[in-house]
């Protein structure tokens, strides 16, 4: 502002000297008094200055400053006059020495008029620069101050958003270090639980393994001699197990002892040895456990189950007296069908009992810390009986008496925790019973076998839990490492906002200081620029009121030619002003007015036209943003959270101009609940029907698109939601039926040692006569044969042709006893059904005494294939306990595709074509009767030939509506 100052000084003089032509003015008047100063400080006068300044009628305002000032002396007003005006002139109007302005000429007088009025004209024409000038100043100020104002009041903003910022990162920060301390302390704890359960299961694991080495050592110790195995004879094996309160503790065989570590593989090994030996042999090796465990506690009574009737006392039935001597009419108690077993609890031992058609009663003796003994019985057992003994060696018996037909028992024995064996007895107990047997070599081994089996099982299982256990704690550990890793990057997000915010507000705040400084200058340089131009326009309205007073006070001598009504200034109007140029960084601005009175004898107009500089202060700079960047990481996975994008100031605002909207956006995100329902597809089409006749089922399926998460929930697959059935071909089975569906069928026949040789004929024989049901053709059946055992073997792939069928059965399906590997059977089926074909229907049909080795194995084996939408059929022939896993390894529904054969062998041989048609129609979705074709006159389908002449009326009846079997 001290420049502006300059500047107006410096234009002053310059306009001065520009109007000095017209008249001759050598010098600037000062007729102002300290009289006529101190009356323009006053509140009217400084309100007078204020209003000349601040409208465009500053020449209208000469009367009321003529007014204000009538009363100063015009002596005062004269006085700097000596150099301009005639020294007469001046003499006559001090009146000094007696000379008035009477005796002034009239020449004298307007000669004096003409000074006089040129230096009025002067006087204007400042008045005109001056005013206009101060307005360029005082504009400038206060545009500049606005500006600043409007750049602090965006910067009081900007700095209120900018510690809302700081305080949400803080906020944030705090919450995200929070959380991360959390989650690391979650993850230490997870960490330890997993170590902890880990490392027990793998120590449960490592004494398995050794069991499991064990039982595979037995296994080859009790295998049949080779020349056994040739000539098909019985070899007995000997074998010795000790017992430690009623444990297994050590296996003794061929001079090796083979020490098991836990409690199950004992109860297993105890399982396969009972199964293993004769009657006789059951009883004195239960004898010899009884004496074990005799005074450790053996509980005499067991619980009431119902449908049984337990004997009031404890004892059991026998057919031999204390001497060894048979007891007449209790012969029926010698044999007992191999059904020497350890059992969880009695519940299991009479739901056993309740599937057997011949079982009657059963005995059961309940151990300490060891699975039950159950024995049952083909008569019941009363105390009245004189075949019921209550000696030492009977008194943990409990005798169970079936009444009427008791229901079968539901559900499964308990499995017993796994807890390592002793290897030597406690001290207090010293009872450590061995039990020596010779059983014949083949059905040891294969017990053995299922005992090794059952070990496996176990060992599978517990790998498969620490399997699953460390996935879980992987799972949890990756869940929360996924947590403390968002926490992590949202924390680098609140820290970035947070240096980003703190860099804004230091910046605003130093700019918001300079700004205020500004501010303050502003002010004192308006204050300064004010007080200059109202000393400055006073002095000036003094001089031309002190002028226009001497002039008139002349005219007032004039005799004629300048009486006072005779002079008449130049009168204009108000100045007009235009448009600035420009609206901001220095414009100028015309000014413009008219003549309203022509001027006579009094001053000339002033220049109807000025030219004042406008807007001079910066144009304002509007705030330009960046592009957003990509939206951060949400603030929760699920349930709501938030998530931010940024982005930069390329220019920032100044001068007023338009502030910056916010750097940072946020939205909602992941609004979707954590707990969501699983997802499911369309329906599936119908699978085909189970059976071609009789009553089947077909079925479809809503499979899993989506995992549920959360709480969410999913359907089971048996859910009404999930899983549609329907009957289907209700129509009743024709007496030959011959199976032409185009379908893929692989049979999966069991020879292992569980079979006898005699019983594996029965089972070789039933599979010659039933594959003759199907009709092989590239638009029909195509089948292939595996046999398992210990391996698996492909005995015919899959071929279009019976004779191959036929010889395969013939020459390569042998009794090759040993284990029960059903999964080994049931992965070599499924490579089989490779050489299928994609458009036909695969299925496998399991032939085996339903008492395999390895059930974990299998169970996932069974899983595999049925999952790559293979039906699985299962035909135990023999009947081992309830045998539920069947139910869950075929596939659903199990009860129409398990097929049991209840009694055995002798059933299978002698109702061998009975279940071969049941078989048959279950299995296969189309059927077709040569029988029904040759009454009704349909030409039979090539290889097709009538087997009988069953159907009667029946078929007569068929022959009328039709063939429904096609």
């Amino acid at each position: 502002m001290r420049v502006f100052l300059g500047v107006f000084g410096a234009a002053t003089g310059a306009f001065r000297a520009h109007r000095a032509t017209d008249v001759d003015v050598s010098r600037d008047v000062d007729l102002s008094t300290d009289a006529a100063r101190s009356l323009l400080s006053t509140g009217a006068g400084s309100k007078l200055l204020e209003d000349t300044l601040g409208g465009w009628s500053w020449l209208q305002s000469v009367p009321s400053f003529e007014n204000m000032l009538k009363g100063v002396p015009i002596d005062t007003m004269v006085k700097n006059l000596a150099d301009i005006v005639p020294p007469n002139v001046l003499a006559a109007l001090r009146r000094h020495k007696g000379v008035g302005p009477e005796s002034l000429s009239e020449d004298e007088l307007n000669n004096a008029r003409k000074v006089i009025n040129g230096m009025m004209e002067g006087q204007v024409n400042q008045l005109d620069i001056t005013v206009v000038q101060c307005k360029e100043l005082r504009e400038k100020n206060t545009q500049t101050e606005n500006v600043v104002v409007a750049d602090l009041s965006r910067l009081g903003s900007k700095l209120a958003n900018e510690k809302k910022r700081i305080l949400e990162a803080q906020g944030g920060i705090e919450d995200a270090t929070g959380e991360i301390g959390e989650g690391n302390t979650k993850l230490k704890a997870h960490q330890k639980r997993c170590s902890d359960h880990i490392g027990s299961l793998e120590s449960q694991l490592a004494l398995i393994k050794a069991d499991l080495d064990s039982a595979r050592l037995i296994v080859d110790l009790t295998e049949c001699p080779k020349k056994a195995l040739l000539q098909g004879s019985a070899v007995p094996t000997a074998l010795e197990t000790c017992t430690e309160d009623g444990r297994q503790a050590v296996v003794n065989a061929k001079n090796q002892s083979i020490a098991l570590r836990t409690a199950t593989s004992a109860a297993a090994f105890d399982r396969a040895f009972a199964a293993s030996l004769t009657a006789s042999q059951q009883r004195a090796a239960l004898i010899a456990t009884v004496r074990a465990v005799e005074g450790a506690a053996a509980k005499p009574l067991g619980p009431v189950i119902e449908g049984y009737k337990a004997e009031p006392k404890a004892g059991a039935c026998t057919a031999f007296d204390d001497k060894g001597k048979a007891i007449e009419g209790c012969e029926v108690f010698k044999r007992s069908e191999n059904v020497y077993k350890a059992m969880g609890k009695p519940e299991d031992c009479a739901r056993l009992c309740t599937e057997k058609p011949l079982c009657k009663s059963f005995e059961y003796m309940v151990l300490p810390e060891a699975p039950g003994m159950c024995i049952h019985k083909y008569a019941k057992c009363t105390v009245e009986s004189k075949c019921f003994k209550k000696g030492k060696e009977f008194h943990p018996f409990t005798t169970y008496n079936m009444v009427g037909d008791a229901p079968v028992m539901p559900g499964k024995p308990d499995i017993p925790e796994i807890k390592e064996a002793r290897s030597k007895p406690p001290a207090a107990k010293q009872a450590f019973k061995c039990t020596m047997a010779d059983a014949d070599c083949g059905l040891l081994n294969d017990n053995m076998s299922l005992f090794w089996g059952e070990v496996k099982d176990k060992y599978d299982e517990k790998f498969a839990e620490i399997t699953a256990a460390k996935k879980e704690c992987q799972d949890i550990e990756d869940t929360i490492n996924e947590e403390i890793t968002l926490w992590n990057a949202l924390l680098q997000e609140r820290n970035a906002d947070l240096g980003a915010a703190t860099g804004e507000q230091s910046e605003a705040t130093q700019t918001q200081i300079d700004k205020q400084r500004e501010q303050r200058e502003l002010k004192a340089e308006f204050k300064e620029i004010d007080a200059k131009c109202k000393h400055l326009v006073g002095e000036i309205m003094m001089n031309l009121c002190g002028l226009r007073k001497v002039r008139g006070e002349l005219a007032t001598f004039s005799k004629g030619s300048m009486k006072p009504e005779l002079i008449v200034d130049c009168v204009t109007t108000d100045w007009v002003p235009q448009q600035c140029s420009v609206d901001c960084k220095g414009g100028v601005q015309t000014l413009g007015r008219t003549v309203s009175q022509q001027p006579s004898l009094g001053i000339k107009c002033p220049p109807l036209q000025m030219i004042k500089k406008c807007n001079e202060f910066p144009c304002p700079v509007a705030c330009e943003m960046g592009d957003w960047s990509q939206y951060g990481r949400c603030s929760k996975e699920c349930g709501g959270g938030l998530q931010a994008r940024v982005r930069n100031i390329k220019v920032r605002p100044d001068f007023g101009g338009e502030a910056c909207p916010p750097q940072t956006e946020t939205q909602q995100c992941n609004p979707d609940s954590c707990d969501i329902d699983c997802a499911l597809s369309e329906w599936s089409k119908w699978k085909p029907c189970t059976k071609a006749c009789g009553k089947g089922s077909q079925r479809r399926l809503k499979h899993v698109t989506a995992e549920a998460k959360g709480a969410g929930r999913c359907p089971k697959m048996l859910n009404a939601a999930r899983y549609e059935r329907r009957e289907c071909n209700t129509g009743e089975c024709p007496p030959d039926p011959i199976c032409d569906a185009k379908m893929d069928v692989v049979f999966v026949i069991d020879s292992s040692g569980s079979w006898t040789e005699k019983g594996y004929k029965v089972v070789k024989q039933f599979v010659s006569e039933y594959v003759s049901n199907y009709k092989l053709g590239a638009h029909n059946v195509k089948m292939g044969i595996v046999e398992f055992s210990k391996e698996a073997h492909i005995i015919q792939g899959m071929t279009f042709d019976m004779k191959e069928i036929e010889k395969a059965i013939a020459e390569k399906l042998t009794f090759r006893r040993g284990l029960t590997d059903l999964a080994k059977g049931l992965l070599t089926a499924e490579k089989v059904l490779l050489d299928g074909r994609k458009d036909s229907q695969s299925e496998v049909i399991v032939i085996t005494d339903g008492k395999p080795s390895f059930k974990y194995q299998t169970g996932n084996a069974a899983k595999k294939l049925r999952r790559s939408g293979t039906r699985l059929v299962f035909m135990p022939v023999r009947t081992y306990g309830s045998s539920p896993f069947l139910l869950d390894w075929a596939s659903h529904p199990g009860k129409e595709n398990v097929f049991r054969v209840k009694a055995g062998l002798a059933e299978l041989a002698e109702k061998s074509q009975f279940w071969q048609t049941k078989l048959l129609v279950s299995t296969c979705p189309k059927v077709f009767s040569p029988l029904l074709a040759s009454l009704s006159g349909e030409k039979l389908p090539p290889g097709a030939a009538p087997q009988g002449s069953g159907g009667g009326n029946k078929g007569a009846a068929d022959v009328k509506e039709g063939n429904p079997f096609r």
